[in-house]
């Protein structure tokens, strides 16, 4: 075989195996992106796995729909947090209707503030 053909297929082998090994680490590069999605996306649909209990809440104290009422009138409902513990919530309801152009105010550290949930 000649000399200038082994060169030849040398240098093939070689330009093939630079553009492997390109390819194989773009592959694993986006694999382990992917996985790294995958965790994440997976770690927040676990932090909003309480979202129906939320929107149960959220109807209970501004609709129809109650939540579990006990013999002394308090509600109650369990909602977990981001570390996913359970919380007993009882909830007293307490309703005041709001006239138009009322100021509705609450007590924190003393001090009278105005609720802006209504300005919005």
């Amino acid at each position: 075989m000649p000399q200038w053909l082994e060169i030849a297929v040398v240098m093939a082998f070689a330009i093939a195996a630079v553009f492997f090994l390109a390819k194989y680490r773009e592959t694993a590069a986006t694999l382990h992106e992917s996985e790294r999605m995958k965790k994440r996306l997976s770690s927040e649909l676990t932090r909003y796995r309480d979202a129906t209990t939320l929107r149960a809440l959220r109807d209970a104290l501004v609709g129809s729909n109650g939540l579990p009422i006990d013999d002394e009138g308090r509600e109650h409902l369990l909602v977990r947090d981001g570390d996913m513990q359970l919380y007993h919530l009882t909830l007293r309801r307490q309703c005041n209707a709001v006239g138009e152009g009322e100021k509705v105010t609450y007590t924190k550290d003393g001090k009278e503030v105005e609720l802006e949930e209504l300005n919005q």
